[in-house]
């Protein structure tokens, strides 16, 4: 990896880390936590856990949209990094390197459309029966698999090294 790749690299998962924790800040006493709103597809249980929140609750979940989406190109732009310029593949696994490096900006995308979701939910009319509920889970449901699909080939790379075809 060359000296500059690794400066970028260093640089976004700073980045990636310090942005992840300030969100955590801003809605880690929501409960139930926020990820359970986030998979929630029915609208009567969506609606019950906004109740739940309280005012103060809602107005902090609303209020982390405005960071959230800046916070979508922070962790985009340090997965595309890490797969593409971390070394986590050898040069014959170039075309897995590719697919890998666009896992978290596609789940960003995914996490873009829950946010306009939400916030659509969160404008309208509270207790609606809003075909954006179950949309808005299955957009979040997509970004937490594609995740899950980079921290298991991130670990398992840096578990047994590039170029390893050991299973």
């Amino acid at each position: 990896m060359k000296p500059s790749s690794k400066t970028a690299l260093v640089l976004a998962a700073l980045a990636c880390a310090l942005s992840q924790a300030y969100l955590i800040g801003q809605v880690h006493h929501l409960r139930p936590n926020l990820v359970e709103l986030q998979l929630t597809f029915s609208p009567g249980r969506y609606w019950e856990i906004l109740d739940l929140w309280g005012e103060a609750g809602r107005q902090a979940y609303g209020d982390h949209f405005a960071y959230d989406f800046f916070h979508i190109g922070i962790f985009s732009a340090f997965g595309y990094l890490l797969a593409s310029r971390g070394g986590l593949f050898g040069p014959a696994e170039q075309r897995l390197a590719r697919w890998a490096a666009w896992l978290l900006p596609a789940a960003g995308l995914f996490d873009l459309g829950e946010n306009l979701l939400q916030l659509t939910l969160l404008s309208g009319p509270p207790g609606a029966d809003s075909i954006a509920i179950p949309l808005s889970a299955l957009c979040s449901g997509a970004k937490w698999g594609l995740v899950g699909v980079f921290v298991w080939i991130t670990a398992r790379r840096l578990l047994i090294g590039p170029g390893s075809t050991s299973h």
